[in-house]
């Protein structure tokens, strides 16, 4: 064994066991130095080696440089350790240790640079192989200029394995690197031997399930990892991984346990906390995911994904001032960001309060345009914006939104469709059979576009060909409700009652439970003057859904509008304004009935507000208008009837609410 072999063994120990350096160890090496160079005198070879008396001055400026580093002499020691390389011109070892002296001094260029040297001297330098290993690894395999360049680090450190013990720093980081590159296999090799001998040596064990997880192997990913936490054994780490991987395999109540487990090891632990609460996201535990992120974004006040993630829950759960307030958290964490603007557009969108979603999200498009962020981002922002248009009735501002996502993602079915629908309401048939053309020829089965072109065929005047394209539908489809759905609103839309209920009648036989088809059947129903059928259909929603806002409202908006059981109504549609308190809709169909019940205050508050929100709504704004003349204000009831005849025109008769009128404005002449 000659100086370089022994200093390597040492090194092992070093690396792999104390951690520290022995100057009783460096002693003893230092006499078994002595014993093993061959005995050939003090002075310089002929053949160019290394003299003993130069190679054991060598070795004492090496323990020198040791012992200088140690007092924190680090110019003094890499002195030392040159004066020692120069001594003895052919170890590369010595070299390797500057090397090793400049990566504790986080001087990576020049442990580089050393090591290159060290390995020009003796080609087979183990430890220069390390340090080359383990800095280009960190560096990401920097070498060249080429940065995810990692196969100069994986060349050095398949060197730097041919040890006499593993070095689970070498070990582990190759590792990493072969699953970076994806060569699963070869990590799985590495770490199943490393682990034969150490089965507890969690850092490899957690790589090794990753590992088996990459090629399909979830199963002994998830036992790997067990046999590591039995016995409450296991890390943080390894219960965290543990959990994440319960995830994948849907056992969410032992990933919960697992996940609480690791955060009574490391209650601060952000990812496990993380996972918690999606775990319990998982299960429809909102409460709980909503407190433990909170939790996460007390931690860590600057997390915007955690604010993020906890605004849609507090959206979820009804909760719009503290959505609200998260997102506003989210936007003062990210102002440049998109998320939360858009976290607090939703919240807008929640409120119906489509203006405010536009006024908070145009300026982040331009943002979002200038920065020339991916499509998919842009694109989830003109949705919104385009939305909120469409309820707004401005279908020329609609077209411009939809035209831009459509020109991002052209083969964009939600989009191309949500153009051609916004074509047709406003007006431009020509534009929307060319747009619908487009889109049905990347998707020429969608029930979606069907229903858009038997619509345009029906405002065209050919109702029967309209239905006919659904009923082609159907033929294919019949196990499939929503298409029963569609054709029966298709005939609906047109006035053909009776053929719209036969159909879900029939439905209704074959669907039983589905509660789609009967609140349609109820619907359609009330339009025919039946009104005992339809309160019928409507119960039977209740009965399997208690909590369908929209049967709640249209059930009690028909009792009020006939004046019938006007104090049930009241409680029906209470309750379908506690699921959506910010429905126009629904306010309108609440103070109608108050207002049928002689409580004006009541229904002024709810009638005005809903009058606000779907001004283009004409029903709403003639009730706003006849509760106004009801409280002696006229001209504000002129006022709102003028705003129904500029509406939509729907379910009104214009010539009647004129009558009103002309009341209301003898009544201001006198």
């Amino acid at each position: 064994m000659g100086f370089a072999s022994l200093l390597v063994a040492d090194r092992q120990l070093w690396n792999n066991r104390t951690g520290m350096w022995s100057s009783v160890r460096w002693t003893l090496i230092f006499f078994v130095a002595c014993l093993l160079v061959p005995s050939t005198g003090w002075s310089q070879p002929d053949d160019g080696r290394v003299s003993v008396q130069a190679r054991a001055d060598a070795y004492r400026l090496f323990l020198l440089g040791r012992y200088l580093e140690g007092k924190g002499d680090i110019a003094g020691a890499i002195r030392a350790l040159r004066d020692a390389a120069e001594l003895d011109g052919q170890s590369g070892e010595i070299l390797g240790e500057i090397a090793s002296l400049y990566v504790r001094q986080n001087q990576a260029e020049d442990a580089v640079r050393v090591a290159n040297e060290a390995i020009g001297r003796e080609p087979d330098n183990l430890t220069a192989h390390r340090i080359l290993g383990l800095v280009l690894a960190a560096q990401g395999g920097v070498r060249g200029g080429a940065e995810h360049d990692v196969a100069p680090a994986i060349e050095h450190l398949e060197q730097a394995r041919k040890t006499i013990l593993p070095d689970y720093q070498v070990e582990v980081t190759l590792a990493r690197l072969y699953l970076r590159q994806g060569w699963s296999d070869r990590a799985i090799g590495l770490l199943e031997e490393l682990l034969a001998d150490e089965t507890g040596f969690t850092e490899g064990v957690l790589l090794l399930s990753e590992a088996y997880e990459e090629v399909g192997r979830l199963d002994d990913a998830v036992s790997v990892v067990e046999d590591v936490v039995s016995g409450g054994r296991g890390s943080s780490s390894s219960l965290r991984r543990l959990g994440e991987l319960y995830g994948r395999e849907r056992r969410w109540d032992e990933a919960i346990q697992t996940y609480e487990e690791a955060m009574a090891r490391n209650p601060r632990d952000p990812t496990a906390r993380r996972g918690l609460a999606e775990a319990f996201l998982q299960i429809g535990a909102l409460e709980r995911a909503r407190d433990e992120f909170r939790e996460l974004s007390d931690m860590r006040p600057n997390d915007g994904s955690a604010l993020y993630r906890l605004s849609e829950i507090e959206l979820e759960l009804g909760d719009l001032e503290a959505a609200a307030a998260t997102a506003r958290s989210l936007i003062d964490v990210e102002p440049n960001g998109i998320r939360g603007p858009y976290a607090l557009a939703q919240v807008h969108a929640r409120r119906h309060d489509y203006r405010a979603v536009i006024d908070m999200l145009e300026p982040t498009l331009e943002r979002a345009r200038a920065g020339n962020l991916h499509a998919n981002q842009i694109t989830s922002l003109l949705g919104r914006v385009g939305f909120a248009h469409e309820r707004l009735r401005d279908f020329v501002s609609a077209i411009r939104i939809y035209a831009e996502a459509v020109d991002l993602l052209p083969g964009s079915l939600a989009f191309g469709a949500r153009l051609v629908q916004s074509y047709m309401d406003a007006g431009r048939v020509a534009d929307a059979r060319a747009a619908l053309d487009r889109v049905q020829a990347e998707h020429p089965t969608n029930l979606t576009l069907v229903r858009l072109e038997a619509r345009m065929l029906g405002d065209q005047g050919d109702v029967d060909a309209g239905g006919r394209v659904l009923q082609r539908v159907l033929t294919r489809n019949a196990d499939d409700p929503t298409v029963h759905i569609a054709l029966a609103g298709y005939y609906a839309d047109y006035e053909r009652l009776n053929e719209a209920a036969d159909l879900l009648e029939a439905a209704k036989a074959t669907f039983s439970e589905n509660v789609s088809i009967l609140f349609q059947l109820g619907a359609v129903l009330e339009r025919s003057h039946r009104y005992d059928d339809a309160e019928r259909a409507f119960r039977s929603v209740l009965e399997r859904d208690p909590e369908h806002a929209a049967a709640l409202n249209y059930l009690g908006y028909m009792l009020a509008d006939r004046g019938d059981r006007l104090e049930e109504s009241v409680g029906l549609l209470e309750r379908a304004i506690k699921i959506d308190p910010h429905n126009g809709a629904y306010l309108d169909s609440l103070g109608w009935a108050y207002f049928k019940l002689g409580r004006l205050h009541l229904a002024e508050t709810h009638l005005r507000q809903a009058s606000e929100q779907m001004v283009w709504n004409s029903v709403i704004q003639d009730h706003l208008g006849d509760l106004l003349c009801r409280l002696g204000h006229y001209a504000q009831a002129i006022d709102a009837w003028e705003t129904a005849l500029a509406g939509d025109r729907e379910d009104i008769q214009s010539v009647t609410i004129e009558r009103k009128m002309e009341d209301a404005r003898r009544r201001l002449r006198r």
